[in-house]
């Protein structure tokens, strides 16, 4: 993928907005892609940073920020990148026309690109400092240039490897898109618990869930006796729903919400996790399902 190009359109069409949330205060940041890279143009031993999170609704969002925040995380990536940041829960125009470019869905997603404006590799989130300072060496020092191809392109790594940065990054090797996706595999590999039966419900009754699928930011409103009060916004900007339904937990323990709209359609029953302060809510138990993400706040 090459956004040299594209940057330039963007530069041309788009004004470069303020963003409302600074997400990493302290950076070299850049008001727009195309200005990134004409600052790396000038300094090619840098590499430009997209970080893509959200200002709403996504602990994990927080917990990267708070690792790249780090004074010891800080000092030591500062030097090597011109940083842009992308709110995806409320991009600008021109910060929704990268993110339709790099096809994210998902939040956080660190994305570096080259001077020549190639994705050399990209995290999902970090989970440490040690895997942020190992991602910087990774990338500062171009080892993606001295990888065999194999050896990264197709692999998703886990954080008890030997190498510290396979647990963070993957090589770029063409424009396939950025699997941004949680899986089932990746909340397993955190401090987790499944929850289920009554206490699946004392969780749930009377909360505010805040719910993704891939293409929706979704607000459902758990209330007694099991009515349910659904609102959402499309992820692009371009649609939005509003409806009533009902959410139960079945003799098995899984959660599940009925609902449908012109637009949405949320009929399933999963099981729940917890890691931290984010839920998962995932189809069945095999590794590599996909983990749908949410949060839950009083009504």
């Amino acid at each position: 993928m090459n956004f040299r190009k594209f940057a330039g359109l963007l530069a041309i069409l788009l004004p470069s907005l303020a963003h409302a949330y600074d997400f990493l205060p302290g950076y070299d940041t850049a008001p727009s892609v195309a200005a990134a890279l004409e600052r790396i143009k000038a300094q090619p031993d840098r590499h430009l940073l997209i970080y893509v999170g959200m200002s709403e609704f996504c602990p994990p969002c927080k917990a990267t920020r708070a690792i790249l925040n780090s004074a010891a995380v800080r000092d030591k990536w500062r030097p090597n990148y011109v940083v842009v940041d992308i709110d995806l829960f409320a991009p600008t125009p021109a910060e929704r026309e990268v993110i339709e470019q790099l096809r994210v869905a998902w939040a956080p997603v660190l994305v570096f690109l080259n001077a020549a404006g190639k994705r050399v590799a990209y995290a999902r989130q970090l989970d440490s400092e040690q895997d942020a300072l190992a991602l910087n060496e990774f990338v500062s020092q171009r080892q993606y240039a001295m990888s065999a191809v194999s050896r990264y392109a197709r692999k998703d790594f886990s954080s008890g490897s030997a190498d510290p940065i396979q647990s963070a990054a993957r090589v770029s090797t063409g424009p396939e898109p950025i699997d941004d996706r949680p899986r089932l595999r990746d909340v397993l590999a955190q401090k987790h618990e499944r929850l289920s039966g009554d206490a699946l419900k004392k969780v749930l009754a009377g909360k505010r869930m805040h719910k993704e699928n891939q293409d929706w930011f979704l607000v459902m409103d758990l209330l007694p006796r099991n009515g349910l009060l659904v609102s959402g916004d499309r992820k692009n900007g371009r649609g939005k729903t509003k409806g009533i339904g009902s959410w139960y937990v079945t003799k098995k323990g899984k959660l599940c919400i009925e609902f449908s709209s012109d637009n949405v359609d949320e009929n399933w029953c999963r099981h729940v996790f917890r890691a931290g302060d984010t839920y998962y809510a995932v189809k069945d138990l095999r590794p590599e399902r996909l983990a749908y993400r949410f949060s839950l706040e009083g009504l």
